[in-house]
Order: structure tokens, then C-alpha cells, then sequence
């Protein structure tokens, strides 16, 4: 039986290259890693949400409004997440975090990873339910619930990294 992996030890393998904010050169570079593997994950499910739409169109289905909104919030939120100022303002260059600090934002990039991934996982459960409306009605909401689960994240990360 295998050892548990910590958190920091998920994100490791989850993004090549990622130092867990270790070295004072290396801040930028990993959040930069962690926004960048957030975005494409969420990349993945807007193809997926795309994908839904042209189903959607080909079937008639009465959905096609509320998809196109869930894809144009994801759209922003990827673009917000990727496109944010590296280090936010260069807080990382000013401020020294403590090792506390370090856990708790180590714990939001994971939080924004596990969420990027649980919204991959219903774009396609949404696309595999456009022909089946009851089925596809629930899996618009609960993808909506999720990104706006990730969007309060994302918020809570930028006010946490800022000193907010």
C-alpha cells in the first residue's frame, strides 16, 4: 500500500516543472504553471461545451441559450485565469510569504485545478445529454454551478495573493 500524495505532491504531477513557489526566482514561473494547466483543462471543456452547442443546434434542442451562456462564462473565466498579470501585480517580488502562506496558496492552485477538472468532466456529461432534455437541463446546472464555484475561487486566490 502506497503513501498518500500532500497536495503539493498532486500538483507536481499534475504540472511539469511546478516548484510549489520554493524559490523566490521561481514564483512567477510557477504561478504562471499552475494558471496555465488551469486554462488548458478549461480549454478542453470548451470544446467539449462547443461540441454540445452543435449537437444542440442538429437536434433542436430547447437548451441551446442556456449552453452558449455556460460557454461564454467559461470563456471568461479561462481568459481571466491565463491573462492575469504574472505574480498579480508583483506582489511575488515585494512580499516574502511565510510557509503558512505558501500552504494556503498551494491549496487554492489545487482547489482550481480539482474544479478546472470537475467542469471538464461535466462538459462532457453535457454533451453526452443533448438528446435526452431532462438529462441535459440538470447537467446545464450543475455545470453552471461549477464554474461559478471556480470563479469564487479564482477571486478568493487573486484577494489572497494580493493581501486582500
Amino acid at each position: 500500500m502506497g503513501k498518500e500524495l500532500s497536495i503539493f505532491e498532486h500538483i507536481e504531477k499534475l504540472i511539469p516543472g511546478f516548484h510549489g513557489y520554493k524559490n523566490k526566482e521561481l514564483l512567477r514561473e510557477d504561478d504562471r504553471l499552475v494558471r496555465g494547466k488551469v486554462a488548458e483543462i478549461l480549454g478542453q471543456a470548451k470544446r467539449e461545451i462547443e461540441r454540445a452547442l452543435q449537437r444542440c443546434v442538429m437536434v433542436n434542442c430547447q437548451q441551446l441559450m442556456g449552453i452558449e451562456s455556460l460557454r461564454k462564462k467559461l470563456m471568461m473565466l479561462q481568459s481571466r485565469i491565463l491573462h492575469a498579470e504574472a505574480g498579480y501585480r508583483g506582489y511575488f517580488d515585494r512580499v516574502k510569504f511565510k510557509e503558512d502562506e505558501l500552504k494556503k496558496l498551494i491549496q487554492y492552485d489545487y482547489m482550481m485545478i480539482e474544479k478546472a477538472q470537475a467542469i471538464f468532466e461535466d462538459a462532457k456529461a453535457l454533451n453526452s445529454a443533448v438528446a435526452d432534455p431532462p438529462r441535459l437541463g440538470m447537467a446545464v446546472l450543475n455545470l453552471e454551478d461549477k464554474l461559478n464555484d471556480l470563479e469564487t475561487v479564482v477571486s478568493n486566490r487573486m484577494s489572497f495573493v494580493v493581501g486582500e
